[in-house]
């Protein structure tokens, strides 16, 4: 006997003749349904209440041998549905219902953290241009402000004050800037305002996602850092992506532009040691010769990281960190001093 599913029902045959059938009931959802399971690698019931009496039997499924079938490579009849009084519009609806599921189930966490890394650098992005405007514009009437005070400050001052005259501890400060009508000072404050209110929403955001990230990917969370770990998700195409991935291509996640010009050059450009990792402070705190060991180093525990995060669902950051902080050691004692660069000779005439 071979065991045979289709859309509509699971059949047992004796060559090529129905032996014994169950049919699926006349519902899309139900039929849905059953696709979802078949397509899942699990067992249909109709299937298990087919063989439960049979001794052996073969399948032409593999994910059937789960129910003792034989597997064997033999192509079936084909079993028409309209000799069952099932139609082909069915299975049409059916089609529809499980398609709109898989794209419900294809929308994970993951792609949750990588738009809003995403938003949060076109956040930065727009707060950067119009903070330089801002200096411009602003430059016209005061420019001395601008050494005077810290960015956040120097926005602050605008957005309350607006004009020097307005404010009281800028009175004695000599200024070579033109005076500002009040139409000029009353939209320079709203564009400081709008900038205020950006650099307010970007922390919002950056809350959003280490919350996001400290639930969703503990561990990679804990070796990365939150907004370096949402992003290497983001560049990796997920969490399940980022945990198959070898070390050395975590290492240059984000630096693909630097790594491809070197492999077209060939021996003119030197190969890029870290992508977006070296936005880790371990990374960039460190002297030049260090760095490719380090991101090396760290990028080795993310992948272990992630595969924690998206298959096993530990908490074993505590033992990376320990790990990690032994490999940073041992690279710090023996590079200490850089490396001396070789003569080049010259060539040949």
């Amino acid at each position: 006997m071979i065991l045979v599913t289709t859309w509509f029902g699971s059949f047992l045959l004796d060559g090529d003749r129905v032996s014994e059938y169950k049919l699926f009931p006349k519902n899309a959802r139900d039929i849905a349904a059953r696709m979802r399971r078949a397509n899942d690698s699990r067992i249909i019931g109709e299937e298990r209440e087919l063989v439960k009496d049979l001794d052996e039997f073969f399948v032409v499924e593999k994910r059937l041998e789960k129910i003792g079938g034989t597997n064997i490579s033999v192509e079936p009849p084909f079993i028409r549905p309209e000799d069952y009084d099932f139609g082909r519009d069915l299975l049409h609806d059916a089609m529809i219902l499980v398609a709109k599921e898989s794209m419900t189930r294809a929308v994970g966490r993951d792609d949750h953290v990588s738009q809003a890394v995403n938003a949060l650098d076109d956040m930065e992005k727009t707060a950067n241009i119009l903070y330089g405007r801002l200096k411009e514009w602003y430059g016209l009437h005061f420019p001395e402000l601008e050494k005077l005070v810290d960015g956040d400050s120097y926005v602050r001052l605008i957005s309350e004050f607006g004009s020097k005259d307005k404010m009281a501890d800028m009175k004695d400060v000599e200024s070579i800037g033109f005076e500002l009508t009040p139409e000029d000072e009353q939209t320079i404050m709203e564009l400081a305002s709008m900038i205020e209110e950006a650099i307010s929403r970007k922390a919002t955001l950056q809350a959003y996602i280490e919350s996001g990230m400290r639930s969703f990917a503990p561990n990679v969370s804990e070796i990365a850092g939150p907004i370096i770990g949402a992003r290497l998700i983001d560049l990796a195409g997920g969490l399940d992506r980022l945990a198959r991935l070898p070390s050395g291509t975590v290492q240059l996640l984000g630096a693909e532009r630097a790594l491809f010009r070197h492999l077209k050059s060939k021996s003119k450009t030197k190969p890029p040691k870290h992508g977006v990792l070296f936005q880790h402070p371990d990374v960039h705190r460190s002297p030049y010769w260090q760095r490719g060991a380090i991101a090396r180093a760290y990028a080795g525990k993310i992948c272990i990281a992630a595969r924690a995060d998206h298959y096993s669902k530990r908490f074993i950051a505590g033992e990376l960190r320990k790990d990690l902080e032994e490999t940073l050691r041992r690279i710090k004692e023996t590079r200490k001093e850089a490396p001396v660069p070789r003569k080049r000779r010259g060539k040949r005439r």
